[in-house]
């Protein structure tokens, strides 16, 4: 299997250490990390057999109940969607819905949208009969040019994986980059670096105009040389799992492969950032000095740009002989919720964190809390903040100690929900659920079976507080209504409890709140689909 741990990390390349004349980082800033091994990327939609996973991602094998009924085995896949029931409405081939379904949101003026893999991004506006999917002949835009020049369009690449609702007629969507995208900037000098690679995937602002067409604003989820200190161009985040809207900070949250990225909700595009505050507390002052070291003049560089700020992850060293610390391990983001002070609880493949955006104390860059994106990610990855890098299914060894690859029991998170009380969940994609206090402690683990530990996501019922989870495969939707009692709402799925459930999402509050279910589609080991996937959602109590 491959490890789903971290790549070459932001200091690889040309630009990997500032010139004799410039600068090095502050003295209190760690030196830029070491190389990183490369992200396994998104688990597939396979399973693993019955032993235990090892530290790597899912494997692609299949399910011990076999390939859920109606299969057909051809490129477009099976499609039994059961009859809508009480309590719930399924959306299916019937509906024009597309055959993956990887996320599923809501906007405020009530339009369904799917986030629907290589089919584009579909859309179920109130009182339609049947979706409308836009692919990039509609203007979705899963790439950004490299200087000045658009990949050729066999290069072009769609499939969306992530997307969530902002106002009436607007989402944010996410893509899968091409493969190898995360390193392919970074390859040893000499070799040939293909920008169609690398710039792909990311993200767009969605604007359904009234015609029914879109307008597209594409975030290019990058660093531009030198305006993070202590690094050159960084080009790493490229596939986007999940999306998260702070509508209170007006703030984007993008949770991808290596790390978390923020984003304006309201970008219009070009190279600056709009929000005058956020811009303050993220500028910083980059020294110029000649060769014996004399200071030769200075310059004001500024982090937030084109929309965005990246990255942070909560990374660890890690070793195979117990003696090397020369990689870091720093893996995809999946789990992403806002507190109410408005810091981040991110939960990612290898280690968990508190990204203290809004809470951390002045730094030597910028202006301190709130918004100072690098001092929060210094406080996230530097040694000296080890107990704010939470290990939830813990290794064999703690830091300080560098575990080996046998050590190490990657954490796998695949979702995370935040309750009022400061509690947080946490699903893994391999260990089940873990519960956790707001001091960053864990308290208890349930659902640690063999049959259901493969947990896809998980999300809180605003009407009541209770916890639904979706299996990526075996055990389709659980509700955990009171902690440690868990109930199945497989036997009104019919098939679809044998699909992994790859993002739910409520909408509304009380009587009206709506559970929005994205069932993914069933592949073969070959890749094809042979169950399409549907849209569940539920009105129940």
């Amino acid at each position: 299997m491959e490890d789903p741990s971290g790549t070459p990390d932001e200091s690889p390349g040309d630009d990997s250490t500032p010139p004799p004349d410039e600068e090095e980082p502050p003295p209190d800033e760690e030196e830029p990390p070491p190389k990183e091994e490369p992200d396994a990327g998104a688990p597939d939609s396979g399973t693993p057999d019955s032993g235990t996973p090892d530290s790597g991602t899912p494997d692609s094998g299949t399910p011990d109940s076999g390939t859920p009924d109606g299969g057909t085995g051809n490129p477009n896949g099976g499609d039994n969607v059961p009859p809508s029931a009480k309590d719930w409405r399924f959306l299916g081939a019937a509906e024009g819905a597309p055959r993956e379904v990887l996320g599923v949101t809501e906007d405020e003026g009530g339009n369904l949208w799917v986030a629907g893999g290589e089919d584009g991004l579909c859309l179920l506006r109130p009182g339609a009969a049947t979706f409308r999917c836009y692919t990039m002949a509609d203007g979705l835009k899963p790439w950004a040019p490299w200087k000045g020049k658009d990949p050729a369009p066999e290069k072009r690449y769609l499939k969306v994986t992530a997307v969530t609702g902002g106002p009436a007629g607007t989402v944010w969507v996410g893509y899968e980059g091409r493969p190898n995208c995360e390193s392919e900037f970074y390859k040893v000098p000499g070799e040939y670096e293909d920008p169609a690679i690398y710039k792909s995937g990311d993200a767009d602002r969605v604007l359904l105009q009234g015609d029914g067409t879109l307008r597209v604003v594409h975030y290019d989820i990058h660093s531009v040389e030198h305006t993070v200190p202590g690094y050159g161009h960084r080009e790493k985040l490229c596939s986007v799992n999940r999306i998260l809207w702070d509508k209170q900070r007006n703030s984007l949250w993008f949770a991808s492969n290596h790390g978390l990225a923020w984003g304006e909700p309201d970008y219009e595009g070009g190279t600056e950032c709009q929000d005058p505050a956020i811009r303050a507390a993220n500028e910083w002052v980059y020294i110029y000095k000649d060769a014996q070291g004399n200071e030769t003049g200075r310059e004001t560089r500024q982090r937030c740009k084109f929309g965005v700020m990246e990255h942070v992850h909560p990374a660890i060293a890690m070793s195979d002989d117990s003696t090397d610390e020369s990689h870091r391990l720093a893996g995809d983001v999946w789990g992403v919720a806002v507190r109410p002070d408005g810091d981040i609880w991110m939960g990612t493949h290898i280690r968990s964190s508190r990204f203290k955006i809004m809470t951390n104390a002045v730094g030597h860059v910028g202006t301190g809390a709130p918004w100072n994106f690098e001092m929060a990610r210094k406080q996230s990855e530097e040694k000296k903040y080890k107990a704010n890098r939470i290990d939830l299914w813990p290794d064999a060894v703690a830091e300080p100690q560098v575990p080996t690859r046998e050590q190490r029991k990657d954490d796998l998170v695949s979702d995370l929900v935040l309750m009022p009380d400061g509690t947080v969940w946490f699903s893994s994609f391999a260990w089940g659920l873990a519960k956790m206090n707001d001091a960053g402690q864990v308290t208890a683990y349930y659902l640690d079976g063999v049959q259901d530990r493969f947990i896809s996501s998980i999300e809180r019922d605003p009407r009541d507080g209770s916890l639904w989870i979706g299996h990526r495969w075996g055990r389709g939707l659980m509700r955990m209504h009171a902690e440690g009692s868990f109930v199945s709402h497989n036997s009104v799925l019919g098939n679809l409890s044998g699909l992994p459930v790859w993002d739910i999402r409520t909408v509304g509050s009380g009587d009206t709140r709506k559970v929005l279910v994205a069932f993914a589609a069933y592949r073969d080991s070959a890749g094809n689909i042979v169950h399409r996937g549907a849209v569940g959602i539920y009105t129940g109590k």
